[in-house]
């Protein structure tokens, strides 16, 4: 194996996720068997969470979608190493729950620039 063919390697696809109510929950299927199911009572809005090891210095571990409430978060899924497919799963909740991303988010990728999807190359 030559010093950058780790480079070449195609990444793993992210999972292709399910979102929907049932009754007063939110469900989030993905691909890969992962599911979530969260009471929406008293939910704000959707956030995308940037994780590190414990310090803001610290490397990057990926990005958590969350459900935002008064009395804490509830995750959606697993993190995710690339924040495209995180907000594009934060999008989708925002969608089917009828909530606005919050404050902190938008802020967030507002800073990134415009978000495309990636293509299939």
């Amino acid at each position: 194996m030559g010093v950058f063919d780790w480079l070449k390697r195609k990444q793993p696809s992210p999972p292709v996720w399910h979102v929907y109510r049932d009754g007063s929950d939110l469900v989030a299927n993905n691909s890969r068997g992962n599911s979530s199911r969260i009471p929406l009572s008293h939910a704000t809005a959707v956030r995308v969470v940037p994780l590190s090891s414990g310090s803001h210095h610290g490397v990057g571990l990926g990005y958590q979608v969350a459900i935002v409430f008064a009395s804490g978060d509830a995750a959606v899924g697993k993190p995710m190493l690339d924040w495209r497919d995180a907000r594009e799963l934060a999008d989708e909740v925002c969608r089917v729950v009828e909530l606005p991303l919050d404050e902190l988010t938008q802020k967030l990728f507002s800073r990134v620039g415009s978000f495309t999807l990636k293509s299939d190359s």
